[in-house]
């Protein structure tokens, strides 16, 4: 089978590195930035590559897989290109971690019947196809969300995907994946990047002489794509802002606790270690 990437990156180009592998699959690629195609082209990590999303209109593209992986507004934009696909033999699926914005997009066009949402949940705070990784979702989970629409052909053939790659495989709404990923994916990156506005703030250069390992750590979330995190910040803005709240709250409770008592404090920091214990 034909497995056309769209977006050539970290996780796109992990996608490939697993798939170029085995047998079965035929895996082209298309991406702007040309030195990531001939980068994957030299390590084998393609077969070969589109010069145009146009060429996926063609015969010998009939039965093919597609999978968009790029930022969520690109990717939006390219689902819109490939209206031509619409509710054809070709399966559409992408990779981007917000999906309400995305399935606003394909109520405009009443749902096509081969189009289904995927989020890996795998990836790295390095970006690009340089730094993409063979097994990257080996044992993870992969989020799929479609509508009742969705003819059973197709929503097999991408489950049969992310199981070749190694994934469990989840399916939730698009307005619940989104709600839940504010609080378990995007509401760290929004602390981590809050962390260093606040200490970057301070009249210490070289604080971080006197830090741990932890602290790196968590900065490390700081060090993913700006341009994806901008996206994924903007395209589920309502879910974060309600998680930021949460947070805030949160914060609010430790400060108050802090300054009560040791053995209040203590008795709150023994909770929520059990608590982590117990659940992460």
């Amino acid at each position: 089978m034909k497995i056309i990437i769209i977006g050539l990156g970290l996780i796109g180009g992990s996608i490939a590195k697993t798939l170029s592998s085995s047998e079965g699959y035929e895996v082209l690629a298309f991406d702007l930035d040309q030195n990531s195609i001939k980068h994957a082209l030299d390590n084998q990590s393609i077969h070969g590559l589109i010069n145009s999303l146009d060429e996926l209109e063609k015969t010998e593209y009939e039965d093919s897989l597609v999978i968009i992986s790029t930022p969520p507004s690109a990717t939006n934009d390219i689902i819109k290109s490939l209206d031509f696909l619409f509710n054809s033999s070709v399966t559409i699926t992408d990779t981007s971690s917000t999906k309400s914005s995305l399935n606003k997009t394909l109520q405009e066009f009443n749902f096509p019947e081969n189009v289904i949402s995927s989020h890996p949940v795998a990836g790295s705070h390095l970006s690009g196809e340089a730094n993409s990784i063979v097994d990257l979702f080996n044992g993870k989970s992969t989020i799929l969300s479609y509508h009742d629409s969705v003819a059973p052909q197709h929503v097999d053939r991408v489950k049969s995907l992310w199981r070749a790659l190694g994934s469990s495989i989840t399916v939730l709404d698009p307005e619940l994946h989104d709600q839940i990923f504010a609080y378990s994916s995007h509401l760290p990156h929004v602390a981590a990047y809050a962390l260093l506005n606040t200490l970057k703030g301070l009249e210490q250069d070289d604080l971080s002489d006197f830090s741990g390992g932890g602290l790196g750590e968590f900065l490390r979330l700081v060090s993913s794509s700006p341009e994806m995190w901008t996206d994924i910040f903007s395209l589920n803005e309502k879910n974060i802002a309600l998680a930021i709240d949460d947070l805030m709250k949160s914060l609010s409770i430790l400060k108050d606790k802090i300054g009560s008592d040791p053995q209040t404090l203590k008795a709150f920091l023994d909770e929520l270690k059990d608590f982590k214990e117990s659940n992460y």
